[in-house]
């Protein structure tokens, strides 16, 4: 079992959103959609570090009323742009932080549940990964640019159930070793994927990920349904 050290864990909320105008405090069955990733992530109890990363006046004021529990980390505007990179708001958290595990929960993915962080958590610690990052997966026929994935052309098409099977990142949960993150990211100049990484995989519900109108349209029915 890997040593974690202090643990901060963080949900990015910027201010812009293009697809979605201002989706972080949009009612999503009567709470904002940005509230699903706060409660969850203080329910998981992996750490007391909690904090929402954002830019935004109207997210600080709604968190701080309604989550006494969660932490601010105010990012700075140069990070909140459309041209900020991944790499650029996690490394300023872990470093002004002091963080050597971080674990960030996208809360535009707002059906997962706090077991789910759990769970990741408990695989990412038991294994000697540097970083643990949440798909979904199929093994329906699967094309990339009209080539394909999981199939061979030349042959009969077999069952879907015996095709490999193909995952995709949806980045609702991922953990990452600090000092692994930092080593990369001095050497590549990136480092989200990691050097030695492990996919945790959620099913299709919980893995909706809210990029347009009809993601958030069905995540809002599905919370409604259950």
């Amino acid at each position: 079992m890997k040593k974690i050290g202090k643990v901060v864990l963080h949900i990015p909320a910027r201010e812009g959103s293009k697809r979605v105008p201002k989706k972080n405090l949009r009612k999503m069955n009567e709470s904002p959609m940005i509230s699903y990733a706060i409660k969850e992530s203080l329910e998981s109890k992996i750490t007391k570090e909690v904090y929402v990363n954002t830019d935004s006046s109207e997210i600080i004021s709604y968190v701080e009323k309604n989550f006494s529990k969660c932490k601010i980390y105010m990012r700075p505007a140069v990070l909140a742009n459309d041209n900020s990179s991944s790499e650029d708001f996690n490394l300023d958290i872990m470093n002004n932080l002091s963080a050597d595990t971080l674990v960030m929960i996208n809360p535009v993915c707002p059906l997962i549940k706090s077991s789910d962080i759990n769970n990741a958590f408990k695989k990412y610690r038991e294994s000697d990964c540097d970083t643990l990052i949440s798909c979904s997966s199929t093994k329906m026929q699967t094309f990339c640019e009209d080539n394909p994935v999981n199939i061979n052309l030349n042959e009969q098409l077999a069952p879907s159930q015996k095709n490999q099977t193909v995952k995709t990142l949806n980045w609702a949960i991922t953990i990452w070793d600090c000092k692994s993150f930092r080593k990369r990211i001095k050497s590549l100049g990136y480092a989200v994927l990691g050097d030695n990484r492990i996919l945790y995989e959620l099913d299709f519900i919980k893995s909706i990920k809210v990029s347009y109108e009809e993601d958030f349209i069905l995540a809002e029915k599905i919370l409604k349904y259950k």
